[in-house]
């Protein structure tokens, strides 16, 4: 399992295609910031607010994250180094995509989270950009007042986790079609409509106390500098819950799969 594990990682990092998801992924968040900033210094119209949102990380986290799971997952199936792999079993295997899939998304959200802390620690004023807050990162940077340091950290995991809940769904998705392009659109997409779908379950009961359940649920309301330190560790709790139950289905899926 640990050789396993080696493997993978290695895979990874070596990967141009991991590697480019990474670096737009980080060239985003450093633009979001500055841009914001520009924003609040005057030097862009606030007009241009709703342009400089897609590059934070509501956005760039589904569609690159996404993609690296498909990367992750994918390659193995369309190189076939998934027949060396099996060996170790495929309960190990997918518990070794789960944990490398743990490091994957943490990699992509840690440019928005120091971009986060560069800006709290700076005391740099963003006031006349809350058009730009689409972020829980840029938002802890509003709502941050002094002696809010511990709830500022535990947003930050509160963060990871619920990120790491809502793209998990990509992974028993990565298991069963195996294409990176597919995995990729269908990330993008689902990201695009869990507002919608949150709006649609409100509207049954059954589904809405279903929804409550699931990461998607969760956002700058419930994880940011300003929630409730119970909400924070709920939103935690239930992710990492959720995301457990899609490595249980990745397992189930793979289990059924006609490797060939």
């Amino acid at each position: 399992m640990k050789n396993l594990c080696k493997a993978t990682m290695y895979r990874m990092v070596k990967s141009t295609g991991m590697r480019v998801a990474v670096g737009l992924t980080a060239v985003a968040a450093v633009l979001y910031y500055s841009c914001a900033f520009m924003i609040a210094e005057g030097k862009i119209d606030i007009s241009q607010a709703g342009s400089i949102t897609g590059l934070g990380d509501a956005m760039m986290l589904w569609l690159f994250g996404a993609l690296a799971v498909s990367l992750l997952i994918g390659s193995d199936f369309e190189h076939k180094t998934i027949h060396g792999a099996i060996r170790f079993g495929r309960r190990k295997m997918v518990l070794n995509y789960m944990l490398a899939y743990l490091v994957l998304v943490t990699v992509l959200v840690l440019p928005y989270t120091i971009g986060s802390l560069v800006c709290v620690c700076s005391g740099a004023d963003f006031t006349g950009a809350e058009g730009t807050v689409i972020s829980l990162y840029l938002g802890n940077v509003f709502a941050y007042e002094e002696g809010m340091a511990g709830k500022l950290v535990l947003s930050y995991l509160a963060g990871l986790a619920v990120y790491i809940g809502q793209l998990s769904i990509c992974v028993p998705v990565a298991v069963k079609v195996k294409k990176p392009v597919v995995v990729t659109a269908f990330g993008f997409f689902f990201g695009m409509i869990t507002a919608l779908i949150s709006t649609l379950a409100s509207k049954v009961e059954l589904l809405d106390n279903i929804y409550q359940l699931t990461p998607y649920r969760y956002g700058m309301a419930q994880t940011g500098v300003g929630a409730e330190t119970g909400d924070m560790w709920m939103g935690i709790a239930v992710s990492l819950v959720f995301t457990a139950l899609m490595g249980v289905v990745s397992w189930l899926v793979l289990k059924k799969a006609d490797i060939k």
